[in-house]
């Protein structure tokens, strides 16, 4: 199986995202076959950094833990291994548990909590 995930598209509201952050290019399509709402949660010990943008960061990339790397477990256990998948996703709300982020230049990424909750919708087709 090959599967080719063009990453996650941050589509949180510009006063979520803490100053610093550079916006993730991503290849997006609109010609998918399905698409399905998740809640990803990402252990906030495995990501805290010391800057909030550097944990905003670790959030999507952990090699562990993040955001693409869940979504590719996601794929690999739904799809068979003779199938060519691609995806993308599009985070959509982020909480600290169950807080809403308001403001990234809060101290929402400095509390202590037991986890990030990520809604995104990942979007696939096949090949």
């Amino acid at each position: 199986m090959a599967i080719t995930n063009n990453g996650t598209k941050n589509n949180l509201s510009t006063a979520q995202i803490p100053s610093g952050v550079t916006a993730r290019p991503i290849t997006t399509f609109t010609d998918y076959e399905s698409s399905a709402k998740y809640e990803l949660s990402v252990l906030k010990a495995t990501v805290d950094e010391a800057t909030t943008a550097a944990t905003f960061d670790a959030i999507f990339d952990n090699a562990t833990i993040g955001l693409d790397k869940q979504i590719l477990d996601i794929v690999a256990a739904d799809y068979i291994a003779s199938q060519t998948v691609t995806t993308w996703a599009s985070l959509i709300n982020l909480k600290l548990n169950n807080s809403t982020v308001t403001s990234g230049e809060g101290t929402w990424l400095k509390d202590t909590a037991t986890s990030y909750v990520a809604t995104v919708i990942l979007y696939v087709k096949t090949s």
